[in-house]
C-alpha cells in the first residue's frame, strides 16, 4: 500500500476514538528519477500506478475493504466476538467469541476459540497459543483483521473483501504524466522542529513535527511547502511527509487535499515530483480518518499531476 511506515491512515467507527498508526508499504516517490530519460521516467511512473491499482484490487488490507475499528479498554484479557457480519470486543468469553488475546508476562498471546480462525505474522502462520509481540493478521471466514498490540490494550481493524467498494474497484484516476511537475527543490531543515497538531477528516488530532521548509519554483513564482515527520528518531523519522492543497483541490482533485512523500537526501536538495501525489484513504472510504493539510501548505497554483478525484 501507499506511504512509508509512519504515515497515518486511521480507520474509525463513527464516534470512535483515535486509531493506531496503520503501517503501509510503498515506494511513494521515485528513486533517482531525476537521472532517468523521459521514456524511462514515464514507464516507471506508469508501472508504479499499475502496482497501486493491483494492490487496491487484491490486498487483504485494501482501503476499499475497511469496515470496522475496534480498540479495547485497558486490561490484560480481550475477547473478539462475531455475529451477523459484525465484530465486537468483550472482556469475557461467550458463545460467539472467536479469539482471546491474553497478556502473559508482559506479552500478548492469542487463543483460537472459533472454528474458522487463522493467525499470521509476516505471511507465516502462527500456532494457537503463541505470543504476538507486534502486528499480526487474523483470517476469520472471509474477513481479514489487522491486529495491533500495545502495552495495555489491543486494536483490531476489520477488512471485508466482499464490501461493494472493494468488489467494484477497477482503477484510480490520474492526470497524464507531466515531468514539468517534477521539480528540483531546496530542503531547509529547521534546527529545532516544533510540533503541529493537525485535525483529521474525522475530527481527531494527529501530532507531527514541522521538520523542514521545501522551497521551489513553479509557474515562474517561488513556492514553499512544509515537510512533516511524525517522529524525529526511530521508524517515524524516515522519509518526509507533505499534505497539501492547490488550486485544483475540490474541483479536479480530492477536497481534503493530497499527500506526497519525497525522498530525503544527504544534501539540501530534494526531488519534488507531484506526479506521485496521491489521495489519502478517506477519499475512497469515509471510515478512514486522515490528517488535513496545514494552512501553510496551500499552493495558489494548480498542480495537474498525480492522482485526481476518485468517483464515489
Amino acid at each position: 500500500m501507499r506511504g512509508s511506515l509512519w504515515i497515518l491512515m486511521m480507520l474509525v467507527l463513527a464516534g470512535g476514538c483515535a486509531a493506531p498508526e496503520v503501517e503501509q508499504v510503498s515506494d511513494a516517490s521515485p528513486v533517482e528519477a531525476v537521472e532517468l530519460d523521459d521514456a524511462a521516467w514515464t514507464a516507471a511512473l506508469i508501472e508504479h500506478r499499475q502496482e497501486i491499482d493491483e494492490e487496491f484490487r487484491t490486498s487483504k488490507e485494501s482501503p476499499m475493504a475497511g469496515t470496522q475499528y475496534l480498540k479495547s479498554e485497558p486490561g490484560d484479557e480481550v475477547y473478539l466476538a462475531f455475529q451477523d457480519g459484525v465484530f465486537e470486543l468483550a472482556d469475557a468469553a461467550g458463545p460467539l467469541a472467536q479469539i482471546a488475546a491474553t497478556k502473559k508476562q508482559g506479552t500478548w498471546h492469542w487463543q483460537k476459540l472459533g472454528q474458522d480462525v487463522a493467525c499470521t505474522v509476516d505471511g507465516e502462520e502462527v500456532a494457537d497459543g503463541s505470543a504476538l509481540e507486534g502486528p499480526a493478521g487474523f483470517d476469520i471466514g472471509t474477513f481479514h483483521l489487522s491486529f495491533y498490540p500495545s502495552e495495555d490494550r489491543v486494536t483490531y481493524i476489520v477488512f471485508d473483501p466482499e464490501r461493494p467498494e472493494m468488489t467494484s474497484f477497477e482503477h484510480l484516476l490520474y492526470f497524464p504524466p507531466d515531468r514539468y511537475f517534477a521539480v528540483d527543490a531546496k530542503l531547509v531543515v529547521h534546527p529545532e522542529p516544533e510540533t503541529i497538531e493537525m485535525p483529521t477528516t474525522r475530527n481527531l488530532i494527529k501530532t507531527f513535527y514541522r521538520y523542514a521548509a521545501i522551497e521551489f519554483e513553479l509557474d515562474g513564482d517561488k513556492q514553499q511547502l512544509t515537510a512533516l515527520k511524525s517522529e524525529l528518531t526511530g521508524e517515524g523519522s524516515k522519509g518526509l511527509f507533505i499534505a497539501f492543497r492547490d488550486a485544483t483541490t475540490g474541483r479536479e482533485t480530492y477536497g481534503a487535499g493530497r499527500y506526497l512523500e519525497p525522498e530525503e537526501t544527504h544534501d539540501s536538495r530534494v526531488l519534488l515530483d507531484f506526479n506521485y501525489a496521491y489521495n489519502p484513504y478517506c477519499a475512497y472510504n469515509e471510515r478512514w480518518s486522515c490528517p488535513l493539510p496545514p494552512a501553510e501548505n496551500r499552493l495558489p497554483v494548480p498542480i495537474r499531476a498525480g492522482e485526481r478525484s476518485f468517483p464515489g
